[in-house]
């Protein structure tokens, strides 16, 4: 370890937020200074929400190269310079200002010509962007997520507000059909604001422009609908599931449009990206039941992906996940509860401990989960067999564990206890994760990928295609 990461180190430890957050600046500051402002000869966008931001600056890549642009990305899944791409193995969404001006000098040295920056939260209230100038912005959303560092929502979105309210920022695009939509396009400094709806063809208030999805369907396996703007109107396929990802098209196509991109280019773009490491992604099996792995990790995002999914399982979804430690505790027991409303069986797993005792993560979120069991919705198959919902209710002194749930601390052996449950039509669902690499255990970074281990799994059981 150098002395710069020594430094960083202690000042993690030692210091306020506050004298923290003075050091990352310094620190942007210097690589900035040291890499020559690499971002400055570049179109920048940034992509920041609770949820979807890697898939959207996927979408906006995809979008940009169809246009022609030589295109250098950053996101928590992955690293792209023009046609060489690579797994963001640092278990970051945003990369420490020496690695992060290190990798746009690259990308400025390789021609590329738009950056698309995943960005969140914790980076804009840590000062780790200076000097990356950012002049379109976009928003997915915002939801229950990090209020063990904002403690309140209102404080997340205030950090996630800095990206909107940089002096040189042109254009702001927003996800109008989450909360806090309105806050961010009344406060923002573009002079250009746009704002995006699968629902209204109406603009927000503060909105100089509106695109609007109509004809919108959406199952587990892709999702079409009709984008239309001033009186043009254009289909897309998605190859990606659920009406989330409408959302995040969406707002990708928002960013298009504002670069003068034609909807037929958008349209083109939006459909040839066919996978997100991580999101939504499938692993088909010789026995007929598919393992999904996702990186779904609040309380909002596990909802929709279990709703998405549920209505086409024919047989039983299974769900397996753990909560990352040293992070937002007040999540863990809804987590638990939605777990439950939603699957069949429920495996509770280690996650990201961090420095917390992993078995007490899994016993908060278990507090949740027979509250859950109450509102279950029976399978499709559950369905056609029996002309009303099966009541699944145990007496009130039993919690159902060890008969539709259960504790598996390990996190192999808990995918492995799901794998080697399935059934023909099932469909095990891993989530938390997705495709990290990595993992922090106590203080120490571990290799991990939950893909890497179903495979394996799957090879050793005789159920690998």
């Amino acid at each position: 370890m150098n002395i710069v990461d020594r430094l960083r180190n202690t000042i993690e430890t030692r210091l306020s937020q506050k004298a923290r957050n003075r050091f990352h600046l310094a620190e942007a500051i210097f690589w900035s200074m040291k890499y020559k402002f690499p971002a400055r000869g570049m179109l920048v966008i940034g992509v920041t929400g609770t949820k979807g931001k890697t898939t959207t600056s996927h979408f906006i890549t995809s979008i940009l190269e169809e246009a022609g642009y030589t295109v250098g990305m950053a996101s928590t899944t992955t690293f792209k310079i023009a046609d060489r791409t690579w797994v963001n193995e640092t278990n970051k969404s945003v990369i420490p200002p020496k690695d992060l001006q290190k990798l746009l000098r690259e990308m400025r040295d390789s021609h590329c010509n738009a950056l698309v920056l995943e960005v969140t939260s914790h980076a804009l209230d840590q000062n780790r962007l200076w000097g990356i100038p950012f002049r379109y912005a976009a928003f997915t959303n915002l939801t229950h997520d990090h209020l063990d560092y904002h403690e309140t929502m209102e404080g997340y979105r205030d950090s996630k507000m800095k990206l909107f309210t940089l002096p040189r920022l042109r254009v702001a695009v927003v996800n109008g059909d989450g909360d806090f939509a309105e806050d961010f396009l009344s406060l923002t400094t573009a002079p250009k604001r746009m704002s995006v709806s699968a629902t209204t063809d109406q603009p927000l208030p503060h909105a100089t422009d509106h695109l609007t999805a109509t004809r919108v369907s959406a199952n587990a396996s892709s999702a079409t609908f009709t984008m239309e703007y001033n009186g043009e109107a254009e289909k897309v396929q998605l190859q990606l599931p659920g009406r989330f990802n409408v959302e995040n098209a969406m707002v990708a196509a928002g960013v298009a449009l504002n670069l003068n991109l034609k909807l037929t280019t958008i349209a083109a773009g939006l459909e040839k990206l066919d996978r997100v490491p991580g999101r939504v992604e499938r692993i088909e099996t010789r026995k007929g039941f598919t393992v999904i792995i996702d990186y779904a990790h609040t309380p909002d995002s596990l909802e929709k992906l279990y709703s998405t999914l549920r209505p086409d399982v024919r047989g039983r979804m299974i769900a397996v996940f753990g909560c990352t430690g040293d992070r937002d505790k007040t999540k863990r027991s809804i987590m638990g509860s939605i777990a439950a409303r939603f699957c069949d069986q429920v495996i509770l797993t280690d996650d990201e401990p961090y420095t917390e005792n992993p078995h007490d993560i899994i016993e908060e979120i278990a507090k949740g989960v027979p509250r859950g069991r109450t509102l279950f919705k029976a399978s499709r198959e559950q369905l056609i067999k029996q002309p009303k919902p099966p009541v699944i209710k145990k007496p009130e002194d039993e919690s159902g564990e060890g008969i539709w749930w259960w504790k598996v601390p390990d996190r192999e052996a808990a995918i492995s206890t799901a794998i080697l449950r399935g059934k023909l039509d099932d469909v095990i669902l891993i989530t938390g994760m997705g495709a990290q690499t990595r993992r922090m255990v106590g203080e120490e970074l571990q290799p991990w990928s939950d893909r890497e281990v179903v495979l394996k799994v799957l090879k050793e059981a005789k159920l690998a295609l």
